[in-house]
C-alpha cells in the first residue's frame, strides 16, 4: 500500500451540497490523513475531527453533520456505545464504522449494522491508505447520502401525503426486503411479527455471503419464531422465518401437489444486488397472490420495485418503511413514489398493521 496524497486521484465535480463529515478517531495521524482525503474531494466537507466518543456525541448535537466516520476502539466510550447516542439525535445522521478490529464479516460488524450503522469498513493501518482504498471508500460514502438528502429540504412522501393503495385483507405470507440501514428495522419488525404463528415469513437482506450465518443467528436472538436459512427444494413452513442464503436469491414455487417450496436462483437482476429482493417478491406474488404481503425497508437503489409491482398486480399489497426512520430512503422511497404502497410506516407500526390485518380474517 502507498501513502495517500491529496491530488493523486482525479477530483469529482463539485457538489452543490457537500456531505458534512465528522471524523472520530483517537489517532491524530488517522484524523489528519482522513481530513486530507475528504478535503481533496469536493463532494465532502470536513465539519469536525475529534478524538473521543464523548466529543463526537457533543459535536453531533450542536453542528450540522450528515456523516460520521467512527472508529471502533477508543479510550472511554467505544464505537458501539457512541453509535446509538449519535443516532438518537434530532438530525438524521449516517454513521459508518471505520475500524481495524471490526472486520466487515465479523459478528461485531453485524452488531453495528443492527444498531443502525449505515456501513462498516475495514481500516488499513495508519499511514497506509492506498489510492485504491481511498477511491473505494469515498465512492461508497458518497452513495450513502444522496444529493436530495443534503439539500436540507429532501423530498418526503409520508403516510398523509402519499398516493396509497387500499391495505390487503389477506395475509398468507410476508416477505421483507432491506439493504443499507435495514437490519435495525428488520429486527424490530421481526420481534413484532412473532405474535403470528401461522403465516411464513421470508427475508432478503443485502449482505455479503460471509455475513449470512451471523445474520440468521441474530434473527434467532430477536424472535421466538423458528428461523431457517433457505435451501433449494425446502418445504415452506408455517410460522417460520426463511432467510435468503448468501449465495443465491430466494424465490418460491409449488410442487405438482401444490406444496409451496423454496426455489433458489442465481439470475442476473436489474439492480445487481445479491441476494436480491425482486426475485423473492416476484415468487411471493406468483405463489400467494392476494395473500402476499411485501415489506420494503431502508436501502439504496431500487431493488424490490419490480417485485412490488408483481405483488400488487397479483392482488397482494406492499408496505414501505417511512422516510424518517430509514437510514436511506432509496428502496422504500421508490415503491412509495410509484404508488405501490398501501402504507408508509416505521417498523413497529408495520408489524402492528400486518398482525391486525391477519387477525381480522384469522
Amino acid at each position: 500500500m502507498s501513502f495517500y496524497h491529496a491530488g493523486d486521484l482525479d477530483k469529482p465535480a463539485p457538489a452543490a451540497h457537500p456531505i458534512q463529515v465528522l471524523i472520530v478517531d483517537d489517532s491524530v495521524v488517522v484524523r489528519r490523513i482522513m481530513t486530507k482525503v475528504f478535503e481533496a474531494d469536493p463532494r465532502f466537507a470536513v465539519t469536525g475531527a475529534v478524538a473521543s466518543g464523548d466529543q463526537a456525541i457533543a459535536f453531533a448535537r450542536t453542528h450540522a453533520v450528515d456523516l460520521v466516520l467512527l472508529d471502533m476502539q477508543m479510550p472511554g466510550l467505544d464505537g458501539l456505545q457512541v453509535l446509538p447516542q449519535i443516532l438518537a439525535g434530532r438530525r438524521k445522521i449516517h454513521v459508518v464504522l471505520l475500524s481495524g478490529t471490526c472486520r466487515e464479516g465479523s459478528e461485531l460488524a453485524l452488531q453495528a449494522l443492527a444498531l443502525g450503522a449505515s456501513d462498516v469498513v475495514a481500516k488499513p493501518s495508519a499511514g497506509h491508505f492506498s489510492d485504491h482504498f481511498v477511491e473505494h471508500l469515498l465512492d461508497r460514502l458518497s452513495h450513502l447520502v444522496p444529493a436530495a438528502e443534503r439539500s436540507r429540504a429532501p423530498e418526503r412522501t409520508d403516510q398523509t401525503a402519499a398516493r396509497l393503495r387500499p391495505a390487503g385483507n389477506l395475509v398468507r405470507a410476508v416477505a421483507i426486503g432491506g439493504s443499507t440501514g435495514g437490519i435495525s428495522g428488520m429486527m424490530t419488525l421481526i420481534a413484532g411479527l412473532e405474535r403470528s404463528t401461522t403465516f411464513p415469513i421470508f427475508i432478503t437482506q443485502h449482505l455479503p455471503a460471509n455475513f449470512n450465518p451471523l445474520f440468521a443467528e441474530q434473527i434467532r436472538r430477536a424472535t421466538r419464531l423458528p428461523v431457517v436459512i433457505a435451501e433449494e427444494g425446502m418445504a415452506v413452513r408455517p410460522g417460520t422465518i426463511h432467510v435468503a442464503p448468501g449465495h443465491a436469491h430466494l424465490s418460491l414455487g409449488k410442487t405438482a401437489r401444490g406444496a409451496v417450496t423454496v426455489q433458489l436462483t442465481q439470475e442476473r437482476c436489474l439492480h445487481g444486488s445479491f441476494p436480491a429482493v425482486d426475485p423473492m417478491f416476484t415468487g411471493l406474488a406468483r405463489v400467494y397472490g392476494a395473500g402476499a404481503c411485501g415489506v420494503i425497508l431502508s436501502g439504496m437503489g431500487r431493488d424490490g420495485l419490480a417485485g412490488a409491482q408483481a405483488i400488487v398486480e397479483a392482488g397482494g399489497w406492499m408496505i414501505a418503511q417511512d422516510h424518517e426512520t430509514s437510514a436511506v430512503w432509496g428502496m422504500p422511497g421508490a415503491v412509495a413514489k410509484a404508488g405501490l404502497a398501501s402504507a408508509i410506516l416505521p417498523p413497529p407500526a408495520i408489524a402492528d398493521l400486518i398482525i391486525g390485518q391477519w387477525q381480522a380474517v384469522a
